[in-house]
């Protein structure tokens, strides 16, 4: 059995966001970054509880805000899907792979991918009100669904999250520490960054929206982008079984 490293996982995480850089920036650029840009800067703005709002008005204001914003965030949360399904066929295929047929994949693919979101998030949240901890050691052991689709092309849903699965036995715990560290970096990243701009342009209508929108899109993409490598970096580390598995 595979025992998780997750310095040689981060040394190949870096390796990742190196290789096909050019194809790689492609595909983040119109399915990570322009999606979230286009809702950051067009999207409906959030809306805030009114003065003295009480717990009633509070939670409605909140609630009708969510509701505004479902739409775009879905579209952007597709859009994401199919770029990520994309980019880890560039980086797990074995063979050189153009930017058409890493998106054709990706396209072909996209009906499994929501299937498999349903199914691991029912069993996150089960997992969430059994007290937090199985909703934890769940996101490590289904950590590799996506990189195990598009690596081996798995359209049963169930398939990738029992393969997903089999690849993390006994290594859920590493694999969900190394995710949640390499989460915590990013999101001081962008608070910092984000608090930054929000200071020098502030936070109005007008060039503050556009200076925000654009970095939070940026972030988000440069995030996505990072979380997609760490995945593809685990699978690729738990996946060698045999000689014929190595990645070039």
């Amino acid at each position: 059995m595979v025992k998780f490293d997750m310095g040689a996982a981060w040394d190949d995480t870096l390796q990742l966001l190196k290789s096909h850089s050019a194809l790689v920036g492609t595909i983040a650029g119109v399915f990570l970054f322009l999606p979230a840009l286009a809702f950051a800067w067009f999207g409906p703005v959030p809306i805030e509880p009114p003065a003295g709002a009480n717990f009633e008005q509070f939670v409605t204001t909140m609630r009708e805000s969510f509701r505004q914003m479902v739409p775009g965030q879905l579209v952007v949360a597709l859009s994401t899907m199919i770029g990520s399904v994309a980019i880890l066929r560039l980086w797990l295929s074995r063979t050189g792979i153009s930017v058409g047929e890493a998106l054709t994949f990706g396209l072909m693919l996209f009906p499994t991918m929501i299937a498999t979101q349903i199914l691991s998030g029912i069993a996150i949240f089960i997992g969430f009100i059994l007290l937090i901890i199985p909703c934890l050691y769940l996101i490590g052991r289904l950590a590799l669904v996506s990189p195990a689709i598009a690596d081996r092309g798995i359209y049963n849903p169930f398939e990738a999250i029992r393969t997903s699965w089999e690849l993390t036995r006994n290594n859920g715990w590493a694999v969900f520490f190394f995710l949640f560290l390499v989460s915590i970096v990013i999101v001081i990243a962008a608070l910092i960054i984000g608090g930054i701009v929000s200071v020098i342009f502030g936070t109005e209508p007008g060039i503050g929206r556009i200076m925000g929108g654009l970095v939070e899109a940026a972030f988000g993409a440069v995030g996505s982008l990072v979380s997609i490598a760490v995945s593809a970096a685990a699978y690729r580390q738990l996946a060698l079984r045999t000689s014929s598995d190595v990645f070039q």
